[in-house]
């Protein structure tokens, strides 16, 4: 058993570092021949794949399988077809992955200073303190996340910068809560008492003994985080008031799937690829890597 679950957090992080490496080669860029602004992972597909750019749809396979009426005979070779607009399904995919990657790291660096913070402040000084840190994220923990999020996005917003601050401004109560009882426990130990009886400062208490020991806590939180925000963005999208249009992410994918699936006959590459190519691996291996002990 203990093998199995080795070989398991070893896929789980090879399938993370993947979509990262993706997410960060869609993110440079650079000017080509033309002049045109193009990313890393632009050229690898385009250049160097040369994966060709449709009319509109052809199905997965469409080159090697018999000419449909229904669909474009491609022109290239598109493991997953294309798009109403011709473009590689995934390829989309793909760099949908550098939209994840920015929401993933930008929300996790508005809310995980808050959360850490606070759950140290209220957990080593108790008291007054604590009382006061307590409230104000148990009353943030009492709002309506998504009614939040909604709301916020309808008066500032669409956009990736406007759903970070939106979900980075919510999300943290979960990890200060959480570092609030690790430093409760961590303040009563020997090694702490130690650096007290010491003349450490509580600043460099809390820096050097306490806040090393929270790193369990911030690996699973991040993980969890992460997920949870790949979701949320395609809700959000969803529903009309995430990404904006023009831009991709899987939550684009999914959104427009649903007007494909309905046609005669239905368009499933789009759902499918979104879903279970970029989603599901994705989420699945974040969740695993926080059930790692």
């Amino acid at each position: 058993m203990d093998l199995l679950n080795e070989k398991i957090k070893k896929i789980s992080y090879t399938i993370i570092a993947f979509y990262f490496v993706i997410g960060t080669l869609d993110l440079i860029q650079f000017k080509n021949q033309n002049g045109a602004t193009i990313s890393v992972l632009d050229y690898i597909f385009l250049n160097i794949f040369e994966i060709k750019k449709e009319r509109t749809y052809t199905k997965p396979f469409g080159k090697f399988l018999k000419p449909d009426p229904h669909f474009e005979t491609p022109v290239g070779f598109h493991l997953l077809g294309t798009d109403i607009n011709g473009n590689d399904v995934l390829f989309l995919t793909l760099k949908s992955s550098k939209t994840a990657l920015l929401l993933s790291i930008g929300v996790c660096i508005v809310s995980f200073p808050i959360g850490m913070i606070l759950g140290l402040i209220s957990g080593y000084f108790g008291g007054f303190v604590d009382e006061i840190i307590q409230w104000l994220y148990t009353t943030i923990a009492s709002i309506p996340w998504l009614l939040f999020v909604i709301t916020f996005l309808m008066i500032f917003g669409k956009g990736i910068f406007w759903i970070i601050l939106a979900i980075g401004l919510t999300s943290w109560v979960e990890l200060a809560r959480l570092i609030r009882g690790e430093t409760l426990k961590l303040r009563e130990i020997a090694f702490v008492k130690s650096a007290k009886i010491s003349g450490k400062s509580s600043l460099r208490i809390l820096i050097e003994e306490i806040l090393p020991n929270t790193y369990p806590i911030v690996r699973i939180t991040f993980a969890l985080s992460s997920s949870h925000i790949i979701l949320a963005e395609t809700i959000l999208t969803f529903i009309g008031i995430g990404i904006e249009p023009g831009s991709i992410s899987w939550g684009i994918m999914i959104s427009e799937s649903q007007r494909e699936l309905m046609r005669d006959p239905p368009i499933w590459w789009n759902f499918f690829s979104a879903s279970f190519i970029g989603i599901l691996p994705l989420i699945l291996s974040l969740n695993l890597i926080a059930e790692e002990k």
